[in-house]
């Protein structure tokens, strides 16, 4: 079975609210699964863990035109990893961090933090 490979150069952030947003360079997206230890003696040495919660975070980063996102925004957040319709997830976020980046010989750079709120929409293919 031939795999394909994806092209990251036409990925996309879409925010509603991130008009001041533009030139989007990356983002980044965490899935991760909770586990909680449940070691008793019966498991003579080995530690037991079962699932709990899931959650997802992730971060974008573009260049600065106008007034940034404010923290604690309530949005949706799509993340395309091309221009293929089915290649993008989407979900409810908040967004709770943001960081400006400015050096003397370079373009003043955003970027933010956001935290899931509910389920993640996975990409079909």
């Amino acid at each position: 079975m031939a795999s394909t490979k994806v092209v990251g150069n036409a990925g996309e952030v879409q925010v509603p609210t991130a008009s001041a947003v533009h030139g989007i360079k990356s983002w980044t997206m965490d899935q991760v699964f909770d586990v909680g230890e449940t070691t008793s003696f019966d498991d003579t040495g080995t530690k037991a863990f079962l699932p709990t919660v899931s959650g997802w975070t992730g971060t974008f980063e573009g260049y600065k035109v106008g007034a940034p996102l404010t923290i604690g925004t309530v949005t949706t957040i799509t993340l395309e990893e091309s221009q293929t319709a089915l290649q993008l997830f989407s979900g409810a976020v908040i967004i709770t961090g943001l960081h400006d980046t400015t050096a003397h010989d370079g373009i003043v750079t955003e970027s933010y933090d956001f935290q899931g709120t509910a389920a993640l929409a996975i990409p079909g293919a």
